[in-house]
């Protein structure tokens, strides 16, 4: 979960992190399956994903089926976060989810159908979750809907993710 860094302590790298969470997916997919997992689709320029809070995204990890904007065709949505991050990042990809969820009866008119979306901590010990979780929910929760997201806490490596509540 962490990366040795020559010269330094060894960091939490979110890039290096979704990574290897893409490979593991990967291991366990089942070919059948009819969705595809993808990972940093970046959406600047595409015509259905924009508007509020889409405008130039590349989410970490998306299940999907490539090329269809259906409802049924946009299954899962991540975002991904090591422990450290800031809770104004946090927060930023909270309302990324959000508006990944939107439907196009909402205000957002944001047609990107997502039907889940996780947010997902790493390296974060459980304990500490409700203090992250009341700083991320105690302010500035525009656009940001958590009866939307579902959100897991990865711990530690050889340790196995858990969902933790919003409330």
């Amino acid at each position: 979960m962490m990366l040795p860094v020559a010269g330094s302590d060894p960091q939490y790298r979110e890039r290096v992190y979704c990574y290897e969470f893409y490979h593991q997916l990967r291991c366990q997919w089942d070919p059948n399956f009819e969705f595809s997992p993808c990972g940093e689709i970046d959406k600047r320029d595409h015509a259905y994903v924009q508007g509020k809070h889409l405008d130039m995204i590349t989410p970490d990890l998306l299940v999907h089926q490539p090329g269809d904007m259906n409802a049924t065709s946009n299954l899962l949505a991540i975002e991904v976060k090591p422990a450290n991050a800031l809770i104004k990042e946090m927060r930023k990809d909270l309302r990324k989810l959000t508006a990944l969820r939107r439907d196009l009866k909402d205000a957002y008119d944001a047609p990107a159908n997502y039907n889940h979306a996780l947010f997902w901590v790493f390296g974060l010990p459980r304990e500490v979750w409700p203090h992250v979780r009341l700083e991320l929910l105690s302010n500035d929760m525009e656009d940001i809907d958590v009866s939307l997201l579902r959100c897991f806490i990865h711990e530690g490596p050889g340790a196995a993710a858990v969902e933790v509540a919003w409330d």
